[in-house]
């Protein structure tokens, strides 16, 4: 039992001292340096492996080791599996489960059942001024459903502390990776490829568009929201998700999304009220590269194109959301607005969402129990996030707070080795 005089210092030290923690790839920012420093100081030890300049570029050696992976996709396997075992590593922590090489080492792990515990950190579900982290995987391959179905009720959950997300800054570190990646990659790291599949240059051309049309953009908002604020029929939402999603590539449906957003669209339009009106809102982070504007041209006005306004409020007044799988879907059963998730998602699968089909959910949408969604929702605060950003303020103090939560994760569940 640890006295009240003890000294939080010394308690915290010894908290992480027989574990060995593999870092992987992490945000564009420094968090992974903050995470690194927090987990040292509770005793534990860390090594961090680079694919990119960019990873070097965030990264302290004051957080711990560094060890660049400079080969093939297809050595990679069998380097991890070296590493691992020379430095007997007993947790690794990953951004996200569906990168390749972090889809590989979970592979690799589970596979040969190597003792090493399996942290997944994302963007809290519940943002922001939240951080998840979840053992073994996210989407289709979460243990949230399962675990919530035998779950008791949520008591303790931390509470957001306001820290909300600069794009500005989020640009600016997202420029530095990516740019000393096009500059020193190849010599550095030979064989190394961008996550997303798309070149920074052509991506950033996107947004030098997008910045370029911004009065034309902010007078299609204006009208559109117009249109919405003049609607007499029911309203329906499809959020747009960006392409290279990792949950939406691994977990979403078995087809581009823009065959999805033609196969919605149509629906709608065949079997939606005539006075009905579908916003297509695009993703605030969307990098322009896609006209999904244009697709939607012949459509008016019974189909609207969205690009910002305000999505809470919006979420109060639709009469029904359509998402494949995006954590938009969370926040419209969150509001009460019936969902319908056509991929896979915690939230579909922990039974929040319209079970019907596409077609019959224009007509007849089914509003969630907000009773189910309240107990959900605690439970995932209380268990799977902590207070945090990845960026900004926020930063150092989710460092501390997940390394706290890895010392100790909730009694309610076993973190246990996967």
């Amino acid at each position: 039992m640890i006295t009240s005089d003890a000294d939080p210092a010394a308690v915290k030290q010894g908290l992480l001292a027989d574990r060995r923690f593999l870092l992987l790839q992490g945000p564009s920012s420094r968090f992974w340096t903050h995470l690194g420093r927090a987990i040292r100081a509770r005793g534990g030890r860390v090594t961090r492996v680079g694919f990119c300049p960019g990873d070097r570029l965030f990264w302290s050696a004051s957080a711990g080791d560094y060890r660049p992976y400079r080969g093939r996709a297809d050595a990679f396997r069998d380097w991890l599996r070296d590493l691992a075992g020379r430095l007997e590593i007993t947790d690794a922590i990953m951004l996200g489960d569906g990168r390749s090489w972090h889809a590989e080492a979970i592979a690799l792990i589970k596979a040969e059942r190597l003792p090493i515990k399996i942290w997944v950190v994302e963007h809290g579900y519940l943002r922001p001024g939240l951080i998840l982290i979840e053992p073994d995987g996210m989407g289709g391959s979460s243990t949230i459903p399962d675990r919530f179905a035998t779950s008791r009720t949520a008591k303790d959950a931390p509470r957001p502390n306001g820290w909300s997300p600069s794009f500005l800054r989020y640009a600016a570190m997202d420029v530095a990776y990516h740019m000393s990646n096009v500059a020193a990659s190849w010599h550095a790291y030979p064989y190394y490829t961008p996550h997303s599949g798309i070149p920074p240059l052509v991506e950033y051309g996107g947004w030098v568009r997008k910045a370029i049309a911004i009065p034309a953009r902010w007078r299609s908002r204006r009208e559109t929201l117009a249109s919405i604020d003049a609607a007499k029929g029911p309203l329906f939402l499809l959020p747009l998700q960006l392409s290279h999603d990792m949950q939406l590539v691994r977990y979403g449906i078995s087809e581009p999304q823009i065959e999805t957003l033609h196969r919605v669209v149509g629906s709608f339009l065949s079997h939606a009220a005539p006075d009905a009106r579908l916003i297509v809102k695009v993703h605030p982070l969307d990098n322009g590269l896609e006209n999904w504007r244009g697709m939607l041209a012949g459509h008016a006005p019974r189909v609207l194109y969205l690009d910002g306004g305000d999505l809470d409020q919006l979420l109060k007044r639709v009469a029904g959301v359509v998402t494949i799988n995006s954590t938009v879907g969370l926040s419209a059963v969150r509001a009460g607005a019936p969902t319908l998730a056509l991929g896979a998602s915690v939230y579909k699968s922990a039974g929040l969402t319209d079970p019907q089909e596409l077609d019959t959910f224009w007509t007849a949408p089914r509003a969630p129990d907000q009773a189910l969604v309240e107990r959900f929702c605690a439970f995932l605060q209380e268990e799977f996030h902590v207070p945090g950003a990845f960026d900004g303020p926020g930063a150092l103090v989710g460092g501390e707070e997940l390394a706290d939560w890895l010392a100790a994760p909730p009694a309610a569940w076993d973190a246990g080795a996967a």
